[in-house]
């Protein structure tokens, strides 16, 4: 049998595996799109994309595209094909076998064959994965197209426009095709269409094909059909010369009806945003329960996709269904339109894929016609053209999947942004009018928009927020400060990081952190946050394994629950109190005191603290040494910073990368370290550092941002260059010793991850 990778159970969650390779993505700019004629590229019936091996799928199997796509695809659209199930069952197809989310891309009982066409992110590798539930199936896929980050064609919505319905005259019969004629409703530079396909009372088992008028029928397949039976598919199809595409019916007589959803075209309309498979709706466990007959249920979809999102590509699927009946789908607020997406017998689980035009709200509407039936939406993708910046812009450069190359470059999708704040996956921005905005990872719902699971390349507004005067950002999770002096958190709270009074139950939306007001500055690292309160106090919650928390206690007389803040134990000898706080590594607290002191607890791998202290040791608050006069401090990937009133620039901790800035080699890793504070070469009066994946910014006063550190293949030192890196000693091109300038000016903040690199500039 056929199974390439194994799953525990059958629970549809994929078995944890190896880290997948990044996606080839062009993140926020989004893709064009170049169809094909009909390719298959899986059939396992017959051994075709497995190897010759002619065996059922049991469980998995990778699917090796690279013979069928360029190495520049981002996704791809498959017309996927169940049949001869042993048993009731769904299939999922994935970019990676790695933390997929519950999602099914084809329904099939038991002896079936059906159709669903689906589209999905393909890796670097264009190697995609497809599981089956239960029991086992043969599987077959076509491709009708891929998602590039090369110049091809672009996707205009339309709205559901009924083209051809033949039982208002006669059925397609026997070997018989009928031509559609599609130049009256897109324009000459149209290269494809996308239109949801019908097959209605056939008289037999019989298969339907479309394909390219004027070209040679392909062997695959859109629709499959028993006698009597009505199913539905969504199909993108390249046009023929005459904007013309032929359907083609194998056996018997069966009525075919064509509606529209949109058409490619090389000048006009918007990109493709692959998004990881994730759930946006599922009646079964939602408040309201299913869809009765007549109802209408409105799906929120900004927590998956861009607000401004033109339509969404969707995969409906329809459970547990009373009665025959179907489902339309269609922009929120807009009249329903006469056509259908999905198609439903009693008792019967039906999927169909769709797409969307959406009316600015980023909302669409479910309408069930007959009987009630549960509804569960998977989103796949959306189109749109992000919004240029206008003002107070993001730039972005390097990191390790963002692609945004090695010179800074304008980012769209926002304007007015005040400050940004990375930490490796992960990325949020503060926007002038006090709204936060993420973008990264999401399998703890840090990404703080509702949802959980997938990622999102382009902002999504983080839910609830208004009012923010500055975000942070963990590893799994998100904080942002209010106006009022209050904290909120979301992501993940497996080490009580959310600070809400437990350490299980995280958040995708904003939870406010107990107890804390009056709090003037927050920070975080991996699972730890910290809080500075205007009496100069600071307070820690989350994990500490390595005295992250800093000694910290509750103050007698206070009541402080468990996975809550408490007050690290700081030393505030008289009137001092604590100015400024910081992070680094993945539990090393920092904090500035006012008498020009810093302070440092927690992890202390590679001599982060700066305290003297032993390798790798955990340590307690204690002094950094040798640094006093400080005016600013910052912290990295086990390091960290602080600058003097005479401007210098003073550094510890892990120099691998050449973080310290001290102009010294690393020949051998275990000596490239630290434990006490050393001055880092050529740099003067900095009035920002921040640090983060083995890279390091300074801003200096005239907005000019200087970088040490890693750079890499992806050009993380943002200037212009690149490296690979090889092995040790790394050349100056991997790796800056000392501080070059970047090619970026005017800027008010940077923020270094492993997402990528980011700048604010005023302008």
């Amino acid at each position: 049998m056929l199974c390439a990778f194994a799953l525990l159970g059958v629970h549809p969650v994929a078995a944890q595996a190896a880290p997948p390779a990044p996606l080839a993505q062009a993140l926020d700019e989004g893709n064009t799109f170049v169809p094909l004629p009909p390719l298959r590229v899986l059939d396992t019936r017959n051994g075709t994309g497995t190897g010759g091996e002619v065996e059922p799928v049991t469980s998995g199997l990778q699917l090796d595209l690279s013979a069928a796509l360029p190495a520049s695809a981002t996704a791809v659209v498959l017309n996927l094909t169940g049949t001869q199930p042993s048993a009731s069952t769904y299939v999922r197809v994935s970019p990676v076998n790695y933390n997929v989310p519950e999602i099914s891309s084809l329904n099939l009982v038991a002896g079936e064959t059906r159709a669903n066409q689906v589209s999905v992110a393909v890796p670097a590798d264009r190697k995609i994965y497809l599981f089956n539930n239960a029991g086992s199936v043969h599987l077959l896929a076509d491709v009708a197209g891929y998602y590039t980050t090369d110049s091809a064609s672009r996707f205009t919505t339309t709205a559901p426009t009924r083209l051809v319905d033949t039982r208002s005259g006669a059925p397609v019969g026997t070997a018989s095709t009928l031509d559609v004629d599609l130049s009256g409703v897109v324009p000459a530079s149209a290269t494809s269409v996308t239109f949801n396909l019908t097959g209605t009372e056939p008289t037999s088992p019989t298969y339907v094909t479309a394909f390219p008028s004027g070209t040679v029928r392909p062997s695959a397949s859109n629709v499959n059909l028993v006698a009597g039976q009505t199913s539905p598919n969504l199909v993108t199809v390249a046009l023929g010369a005459d904007r013309k595409i032929t359907l083609y019916n194998n056996s018997g007589s069966v009525h075919l009806i064509v509606d529209l959803a949109g058409y490619y075209a090389s000048d006009r309309g918007h990109r493709y945003f692959p998004v990881s498979p994730v759930r946006a709706l599922d009646t079964r466990s939602a408040p309201g329960g299913p869809a009765g007959p007549g109802q209408t249920k409105t799906v929120e979809l900004a927590t998956r996709i861009a607000p401004s999102a033109a339509a969404a590509v969707l995969n409906l699927t329809g459970a547990a269904p009373t009665s025959a009946s179907f489902v339309t789908a269609y922009a929120n607020g807009t009249p329903r339109p006469a056509t259908s997406n999905l198609n439903l017998t009693a008792g019967r689980d039906t999927a169909n894929s769709a797409v969307i035009a959406l009316n600015g709200d980023a909302r669409m509407a479910l309408f069930n016609n007959s009987g009630t039936t549960d509804l569960v939406v998977d989103v796949a993708g959306f189109f749109a053209t992000p919004p240029l910046c206008v003002s107070d812009c993001l730039y972005g450069w390097g990191g390790y999947n963002a692609g945004y190359g090695p010179t800074p470059s304008r980012r769209p999708w926002l304007s007015g942004i005040t400050s940004v704040d990375a930490h490796t996956e992960n990325v949020l921005a503060l926007k002038s009018d006090g709204t936060a905005w993420s973008w990264g990872e999401n399998q703890f719902g840090q990404l703080g928009a509702g949802g959980t699971d997938g990622r999102s390349t382009v902002p999504l507004r983080v839910a609830g927020l208004t009012g923010v005067t500055a975000v942070a950002t963990g590893t799994w999770a998100g904080y942002a400060l209010k106006s009022d002096g209050t904290v909120w958190s979301w992501g993940s709270n497996a080490a009580g990081q959310l600070g809400f009074g437990s350490s299980s139950g995280g958040s995708n939306v904003p939870v406010r952190v107990y107890g804390l007001s009056g709090v003037t500055a927050i920070a975080a690292t991996h699972q730890t946050a910290y809080a500075l309160k205007s009496d100069g106090t600071v307070w820690a919650w989350g994990s500490n394994v390595w005295n992250g928390r800093g000694d910290a206690v509750c103050p007698a007389g206070q009541v402080c629950p468990p996975a809550t803040p408490l007050r690290v134990a700081l030393p505030l000898p008289g009137t001092t109190k604590i100015t400024a706080i910081a992070t680094g590594g993945a539990e090393t607290g920092f904090a500035l005191r006012s008498d020009g002191t810093v302070w440092a607890w927690g992890r202390n791998w590679a001599g982060a603290t700066g305290t003297g202290s032993p390798y790798g040791a955990s340590v307690s608050p204690s002094q950094v040494v040798g640094v006093t006069g400080a005016v600013t401090i910052a912290g990295g990937d086990d390091v960290g910073y602080a600058t003097t009133s005479d401007g210098k620039v003073w550094a510890w901790g892990d120099d691998y990368w050449g973080t310290l800035g001290t102009g010294g080699l690393c020949t051998e890793p275990e000596f490239c370290k630290s434990n006490v504070p050393v001055v880092v070469q050529g740099l003067t009066g900095p009035v920002a550092i921040d640090s983060g994946a083995g890279t390091t910014f300074a801003v200096k006063p005239d907005g000019s941002v200087w970088a040490w550190g890693r750079n890499g293949s992806s050009g993380s030192l943002g200037n212009g260059t690149s490296d690979p890196c090889g092995a040790l000693p790394f050349t100056p091109a991997c790796r800056a010793s000392t501080p070059v300038r970047t090619s970026i000016s005017g800027v008010r903040d940077v923020a270094a991850g492993l997402w990528a690199m980011y700048a604010v500039v005023p302008n």
